[in-house]
């Protein structure tokens, strides 16, 4: 389990903490999966790797929560035990990229996937008006090109999704909200659970309305 001090869990909550750095010598979590740290609540891990510690940069210290490497440094030696020497040169560390998805087991349970219909329907609809907003149908495409390719940077979907990369970038935003994608400084953009759940309901009203539209034309043919 992870645990944070009360600086990083508000952090955490707030969004602006999004990096963790454990000195352990094997992975304890996985990426992709959704794990409950004391005193903050369900965190999906996106990415966990080994770093040099002299390698961490000054973004990936704000970003866990400290605002130099001498705070970083002091906090991450407090967590150590008290016979383990560390060497800064030469030793590296377990880097954590997470996103916060809520305190509560409704915010795990809505993660995976298990909502109600009518939230299912609330969903749709908030999609339905975003699309609006850009006059083409990207949802589902884009959707359906991160369930086919399980990671995809933000600089390869303005060709296949064709919206200005200004427009996607304010869309993705609200599709992570909605939390049908997460996002990776390392990996780019992934469908969630949810996001899967979602599609699957969009796919059948598109082919619902292809049926209907082709029954229209049978019908124009009299």
């Amino acid at each position: 389990m992870l645990v944070f001090d009360r600086i990083r869990r508000d952090g955490i909550r707030a969004g602006t903490v999004t990096l963790a750095f454990r000195y352990w010598d094997t992975f304890k979590f996985l990426k992709g999966k959704i794990y409950r740290a004391q005193n903050v609540g369900y965190l999906r891990v996106l990415d966990v790797n080994f770093k040099d510690i002299a390698d961490i940069t000054e973004e990936e210290i704000r970003c866990a929560g400290y605002e130099t490497f001498e705070d970083f440094r002091f906090h991450f030696m407090k967590a150590l035990d008290v016979d383990i020497e560390c060497s800064y040169e030469t030793e590296r560390a377990v880097r954590i990229e997470f996103e916060y998805l809520g305190e509560n087991i409704e915010d795990y349970q809505r993660a995976m996937g298990n909502i109600k219909e009518s939230d299912i329907f609330n969903i749709k609809e908030q999609l339905l008006m975003l699309e609006q907003k850009s006059f083409k149908p990207w949802i589902a495409k884009t959707l359906q090109l991160l369930k086919q390719q399980g990671h995809v940077r933000f600089k390869d979907l303005e060709k296949p999704v064709d919206i200005p990369s200004d427009m996607i970038k304010m869309f993705m935003v609200k599709l992570k909200q909605l939390q049908l994608i997460s996002s990776s400084e390392a990996q780019g953009y992934s469908i969630t659970p949810l996001g899967t759940k979602v599609l699957k309901h969009l796919n059948s009203r598109y082919n619902d309305i292809h049926e209907l539209t082709e029954v229209a034309k049978g019908d124009d043919s009299y």
